[in-house]
């Protein structure tokens, strides 16, 4: 399994958070267990940034949304920008140029016409930030 899988499988699991209200890792059996160790350990990062860090992370995406709020944000473009964000700001393995541009990749498949130039707008402006 690719890196980009599991960063897809992590962006799900993230909006499945975002609908049951609920930023808790208790399980990750979702991820195969036959997952090379490395990609194990990326999904466990990002998961773990996400349940400790979810204020924090909104807090940056809403600080760099224009004439947006959080609250109008589509569910799925939110769990990739939260992916993201996470990547980026406490996965120190993960270059920021490569979270940006699976985030892009991942609304391009996810979200709408519209989602992809969105996201790398806000996820632009945040790592000229950090």
């Amino acid at each position: 399994m690719k890196r980009e899988d599991i960063r897809e499988i992590t962006m799900q699991l993230v909006y499945q958070m975002d609908m049951t209200d609920d930023f808790r890792v208790d399980d990750l059996s979702i991820i195969d267990e036959n997952v090379k160790a490395a990609s194990k350990k990326q999904a466990s990062e990002t998961l773990a940034a996400i349940q400790d860090h979810h204020d924090e992370i909104d807090k940056v995406i809403s600080e760099n949304l224009d004439k947006w709020s959080i609250e109008r944000i589509a569910k799925t473009d939110l769990a990739i920008l939260r992916t993201a964000v996470a990547e980026m700001l406490y996965v120190e393995s993960i270059p920021v140029s490569v979270s940006i541009n699976e985030a892009v990749n991942l609304a391009k498949k996810y979200g709408d016409d519209r989602s992809y130039a969105f996201i790398n707008s806000v996820l632009g402006k945040i790592s000229r930030s950090i």
